[in-house]
């Protein structure tokens, strides 16, 4: 088994004029979660059914195991495809279900019923052998859908939004299920979702997706933490952007004009005098105090509202530019303010993200 278990050399999907997909190069290795995110329209469900087989890149390559695939039918390709609709038979009960793919590869009546059994365990379903689809939960269908998948032993599984007609109790259930499925079995799942919080929590790594390119590949952590591009900043979670000018820069830091107030940051790469630059700083890495500290840098501001949301309190502060913050606080700390109350905010100078 090669290291990289699906890898895409500059794949370009067109349908006529249309370009969905543009020069997609990524490898994804064996055993590893990676997830597809984006909105609707950015090209990953295009990206995965040309995985699959159900879609024939327009130019590049699709590489499954080391072996160029995109002149092999769906059937042949060592993957399989879980969809959102379950796709399940009404007429079958469970058993059949999972069994339909070795029945018709002429496997052993032992062999399915082995395999049949050993996959139904894997998703706590080996009791409801005898029950038709219209017997079963939702989360239930969906299990025997990931059932009859994984039957097949393949290298790849593909997973199409599949959790996304659960209702968010059971699909945060769900979530954690199929992430410690995955490990157990130790095989390549690539995902499709547009749920942010989807992406980060089940997965090893994050293709961010928009308008048919990859805006940035890397950890949760890395997407959300470090975010590459405006888009995936303002895409993943909830973010405070700020536009300003450099206007000094030493040894440390560099600094920009926010509001007439000059903020240290750390960039990642060279900045320039005067340059126009974007930074990205996180609600929950922000801080209210009702006066200036005199540690590092303080900007006023006026509390606007409060939002409750359980263990955190989402206070709104308007700047002086008229530009409004988003703070993440404790309810202790949140409710210590006053709507229309002066404060001030600051952060650490490090948490805060300069993005092209």
């Amino acid at each position: 088994m090669s290291e990289i278990m699906v890898k895409l050399n500059n794949v370009v999907k067109s349908f006529d004029d249309n370009v969905v997909v543009q020069n997609i190069h990524m490898d994804i290795k064996a055993g590893e979660f990676l997830t597809l995110l984006g909105p609707s329209g950015c090209g990953k469900t295009t990206t995965l059914r040309m995985i699959a087989g159900f879609e024939q890149p327009t130019d590049g390559e699709v590489i499954i195991d080391g072996k160029e695939v995109s002149s092999i039918p769906p059937h042949k390709r060592d993957v399989n495809t879980v969809f959102q609709s379950y796709a399940l038979f009404p007429h079958m009960n469970v058993f059949d279900n999972v069994a339909f793919g070795l029945k018709m590869k002429k496997v052993s009546k032992e062999e399915i019923k082995r395999r049949v059994m050993e996959a139904l365990q894997l998703v706590q379903l080996h009791s409801f052998v005898e029950r038709k689809p219209d017997q079963l939960s939702g989360g239930q269908k969906q299990r025997v859908a990931i059932a009859r998948a994984l039957v097949n032993s393949p290298k790849v599984l593909l997973l199409d939004e599949p959790l996304g007609a659960l209702d968010l109790k059971l699909r945060r259930q769900m979530q954690v299920e199929l992430k410690h499925l995955q490990q157990q079995l130790g095989i390549t799942f690539i995902y499709v979702t547009h749920d942010q919080e989807e992406a980060l929590t089940m997965s090893d790594r994050i293709a961010v997706m928009n308008a048919g390119i990859i805006e940035q590949l890397g950890t949760p952590d890395e997407i959300y933490e470090r975010p590459a591009s405006r888009f995936v900043a303002d895409f993943i979670g909830e973010t405070n952007l700020f536009e300003g000018k450099v206007v000094e820069i030493d040894q440390k830091h560099a600094y920009f004009d926010l509001s007439g107030h000059k903020i240290p940051i750390v960039p990642a790469n060279p900045l320039s005098l005067d340059e126009e630059i974007s930074m990205a700083i996180r609600p929950e890495r922000v801080h209210l105090h009702g006066e200036a500290n005199g540690a590092g840098f303080a900007i006023p501001g006026k509390v606007v509202e409060h939002i409750y949301v359980g263990s955190v309190i989402k206070t709104v502060v308007s700047l002086p530019g008229g530009q409004q913050v988003i703070v993440n606080e404790t309810p202790e700390i949140a409710h210590s303010f006053a709507v229309d109350q002066d404060v001030f905010i600051n952060w650490e100078p490090d948490k805060a993200v300069v993005i092209a």
